[in-house]
């Protein structure tokens, strides 16, 4: 059994942030040039049409990185889709992140809703044009970005379907924001939301208690929501375990088969349209998917199922190395050395094309499969 889950883990493990890039994007809105910086899934080549859902990380110059690491190894093992992290530099953010105008602070508040209208539509656009983006949006902000998602998500379910908020600045204009979770009636669309509080004293802990004790009271919306608190955290370590376990419940009953059991192809294809009924979106199964679900089966006594399922993500991404070697591990199990030499050429041919991380590990495969079938 150690011996599987070893086998196991080497081809799941994922590099971190295998494509990244940044630019810099100026908005007439704003009057302004933002630094945007650009995460793709190491899988963005494994097909030419595959969509992928988006996160746009507020407060881009200091949270992309560890997201975008998270992100990609919580995708690796199915918690999570993959996704392309979209990180978004603040340059004015007491302008950009509050909803309403303070006397004290005139001309530099109250920008929200113009923030909104450049990243939906300036930003967004662009980013399609040049990216193959799915309709799922989730935005994640900390502190005063943190309030800037609490208002997306009381205010925008119109754009976003996820919001997460570590320990977001409720207390801003006499905890305004809450007079939004009030007003949230059943006919705004379904929302995901996740917020969180560190060990922070005074007017931070004053606003998350105060939203605790309002959003109990809720009835009859389309808002799904949890709040934790993370006593052992402060203001800054926060945004570590506050994004993990945002992602988490954001995407909760995501991953199909999260224990030893389970599922056959048919049984997964059923288990995802309960799934989109619930979350109110629908995600095609993406390369780590198929990977985690075919090799649990192969190994748990289910090897004809973990065959089909990795045929099937063969299907959906043909150039996927990580299939194609885990296909020829299936294969091999399977006695069947021909079809398994095969794919296990593909696997090469896809890595080298790629400067996959895991190539020493295919060409391993391959030469023994070469050597087994002389």
């Amino acid at each position: 059994m150690l011996l599987k889950a070893l086998t196991l883990s080497v081809f799941l493990f994922s590099s971190v942030c295998a494509e990244s890039t940044s630019f810099q994007f100026y908005s007439e809105r704003l009057s302004e040039t933002t630094t945007i910086r650009i995460a793709l899934p190491e899988t963005y080549r494994h097909s030419s049409d595959y969509e992928y859902p988006l996160l746009l990380v507020m407060d881009g110059s200091t949270q992309f990185n560890h997201i975008a690491g998270n992100i990609e190894f919580m995708s690796t093992f199915a918690e999570i889709p993959d996704m392309i992290v979209v990180g978004v530099s603040a340059n004015s953010r007491l302008l950009n992140f509050t909803q309403t105008e303070l006397e004290q602070f005139a001309g530099r508040s109250g920008g929200a809703e113009n923030y909104t209208k450049f990243l939906f539509e300036e930003l967004l656009p662009k980013l399609r044009e040049d990216y193959r983006i799915a309709s799922h949006v989730t935005v994640t902000g900390h502190s005063l970005s943190g309030l800037y998602s609490a208002y997306l998500a009381l205010n925008h379910a119109d754009v976003i379907q996820a919001a997460i908020s570590i320990s977001p600045s409720l207390w801003w204009d006499d905890f305004v924001i809450l007079n939004d979770l009030a007003n949230l009636t059943a006919e705004i669309s379904k929302v995901r939301w996740f917020a969180s509080m560190a060990s922070e004293p005074d007017e931070m802990a004053e606003g998350f208690d105060y939203l605790e004790a309002a959003i109990g009271k809720l009835t009859n919306t389309n808002l799904t929501w949890e709040l934790r608190r993370f006593p052992d955290e402060t203001h800054d370590s926060t945004p570590l375990i506050g994004n993990v376990m945002g992602l988490r419940s954001v995407f909760r009953g995501f991953n199909a088969v999260p224990q030893i059991e389970v599922k056959s192809l048919e049984q997964l294809h059923s288990y995802y349209a309960d799934y989109a009924e619930i979350a109110d979106y629908n995600l095609p199964m993406s390369v780590h998917q198929y990977n985690v679900y075919g090799l649990k089966a192969a190994y748990e006594g289910q090897l004809a199922w973990g065959v089909e399922i990795l045929e099937a993500g063969i299907q959906s991404f043909p150039y996927s190395e990580i299939l194609w070697d885990s296909l020829a591990t299936a294969y091999t199990m399977n006695d069947n050395y021909t079809a398994a030499l095969n794919a296990s050429e593909k696997a090469v041919k896809f890595a080298e094309q790629h400067g996959s991380k895991y190539l020493s590990e295919i060409l391993l495969q391959n030469a023994n499969l070469k050597r087994d079938t002389q």
